[in-house]
């Protein structure tokens, strides 16, 4: 990566973080447009980075990889879904979001929404409490 950024003159574009405690990953999201996911392998399942993109009520641009990951992401509802191993579909959706403030903000706050409707730790424990019992009816 180092390599492919120097390659490319962008040094001065891309900021690295490294590994970050949690502050300052609420932090970092805070001030984050959007949450990104490109993804180009089904060995990314879920993407527990965007549910916290849905936490932090940020719209998030994923790729399709027919996982869970468009099931999070919806797609022109919570952000954007694009093709994967497609830097030009990439590309496309960050343009979008970039120029686009109302469009941000609508997204982030479905995003949000979307969070508390489906993955709050409540709502989590109340469909495994659900499927336990469905499993246990059927015993």
């Amino acid at each position: 990566l180092e390599r492919l950024i120097a390659e490319k003159g962008v040094d001065g574009q891309i900021q690295r973080v490294g590994a970050v405690n949690d502050d300052d990953k609420r932090a970092i999201l805070h001030l984050a447009r959007g949450v990104v996911l490109p993804s180009s392998s089904r060995a990314e399942a879920f993407g527990i980075s965007l549910l916290e993109g849905l936490m932090a009520g940020k719209p998030l641009v994923s790729t399709e990889l027919k996982t869970g990951t468009s099931w999070v992401n919806q797609h022109e509802k919570t952000g954007l879904v694009v093709s994967p191993q497609s830097p030009i579909a990439l590309r496309e959706a960050l343009l979008r979001l970039n120029e686009d403030d109302c469009l941000v903000e609508r997204m982030g706050q479905a995003a949000r929404a979307r969070y508390e409707e489906a993955f709050t730790a409540t709502h989590m424990g109340k469909s495994y409490a659900a499927l336990y019992e469905t499993i246990l009816q059927e015993e």
